[in-house]
This record gives structure tokens, sequence and C-alpha cells, in this order.
């Protein structure tokens, strides 16, 4: 094929295995482009409902029945923290600190028993003998978060029930760890901070980081460098 420009000519003639390669290397790119597009709104709509359902009002446990399909729902509960069989799990704090999440089971006055995240210690309240003023006794009235149980992400250490050191939260595994039968679809998230201050609750994390628009334009820009560097080599003048 040949073409004029600036009453120059020129002749677009690329070879068939060239040709071939770029046309699979730029259909894979554009397919990463739009998957992340996909992702994009699939994302959106994930914080979406997580915010929606968050921003609604309190109810009581009790007036629930779908658990899981609550997820993210504010709720108050009744019942009693079993303090003797804390269990840790390390995380960040919401301000980057290194520490430990507290997950006590719960017994509600219903007789149901879920694992309870009472909230975040530094590394050196971990035990719960360096915070006895921190830990609830007794009946009490709980404000809390749904969260589905926790799945094992693609980095994740698995739980070492051994070392009481759980990297997600697992029911089903804590109920063979402590002997207590817990509700294994759900589990609940403090709201509110401990006694004096400890441990520090409300660290459910609505919002989820969205780089996917920033990955979708990366693989278009991509697909023009191929398309410009193909047209480039392929491009020439003819005399």
């Amino acid at each position: 094929m040949q073409f004029k420009l600036y009453s120059k000519r020129y002749s677009f003639k690329p070879r068939l295995f060239p040709l071939v390669a770029f046309l699979c290397a730029l259909s894979i790119l554009i397919s990463l482009s739009a998957w992340q597009f996909k992702r994009l709104k699939w994302k959106r709509n994930l914080i979406d409902q997580r915010i929606t359902s968050y921003e609604l009002e309190t109810t009581k446990f009790e007036d629930l029945s779908l658990y899981e399909e609550n997820e993210f729902r504010k709720i108050i509960v009744e019942g009693e923290l079993l303090n003797e069989y804390e269990m840790f799990m390390p995380a960040l704090s919401r301000n980057g600190n290194n520490g430990f999440h507290i997950l006590v089971p719960i017994r509600t006055t219903e007789g149901k028993l879920i694992v309870y995240d009472s909230g975040w210690v530094p590394l050196r309240n971990k035990e719960k003998n360096k915070r006895p003023d921190n830990l609830v006794n007794g009946i009490n009235r709980f404000e809390a978060v749904i969260r589905t149980s926790g799945r094992k992400g693609y980095f994740q250490p698995e739980n070492d029930p051994k070392s009481n050191i759980w990297f997600f939260v697992e029911p089903e595994k804590k109920s063979k760890y402590t002997g207590l039968e817990f509700q294994n679809n759900y589990y609940l998230e403090a709201l509110n901070n401990g006694p004096n201050g400890f441990p520090i609750g409300n660290q459910t994390r609505i919002y989820l980081r969205n780089n996917h628009f920033q990955y979708a334009l990366t693989w278009l820009m991509m697909c023009i460098g191929l398309i410009s560097v193909f047209i480039f080599a392929n491009v020439k003048r003819v005399k």
C-alpha cells in the first residue's frame, strides 16, 4: 500500500509474521484494558454496596436472619465475651502501626457463639495480662458490624492455630481450636473502643483501593505505543 504525505510518497508493506505478531499482541493489550474497565465497574458497585449497607440505621442483631446478605450492617448485640479464648490477628491500625486485632468469642443472649473482633491493640498490649483494665466481663450490649467469613489472600500465610496467630477470620478452624461451635458464615467487628480506650474499635474498612482506571489507561497507552512502533517500522519512503 502506498500513500502521499506532504507531497512525498510512502509505502506500507508489513511482512506476514510481524503483522500476525502485532495483531496478537494488540488484541491481548486491548483485552487487558477492557478487563480492567470491567473490574473498575465491579469495584465501584462493591464499594457502593458497602457504603449503602453501612449507612443504614443500626438494628438489633436478633431482628436479622440472613446475616451474610447484611454484611457491613451495623447492629446491636447482647452477650458475654469469653475472654479466656482470646485469639490474635496481626494487623496494621488505621494509622499504620503494627499490632493485633483481639478476636474473642461472644455468646449472645440467644445462645449463639460468634467470633467477635473486639478491636486493635499495639504490640506491647497483645497479652491479656498487659491490659486488665481493658477487659469486658459479664453480659453487655455491643455495637458491631456484620462481616462475612474471611478467605485466604494470595500472599497471606495460612492460619497458625498452634501459635494462636490468625491472618484471616476462619470460624470453622477456630471452632476446632477452641472447642466452641461458632457460626461459620459471618463474624462481628466492634464499632466502639473497649474500656479505657483499648482495644481500638471501628477498624472496619469500607473503602477499597480502586486503581483499575489507571491500569486500564496503562494498557491503552501500551496499545498506542505498539501501534506507533509497528507503523514506524513498516512505513518506508518511496524514492
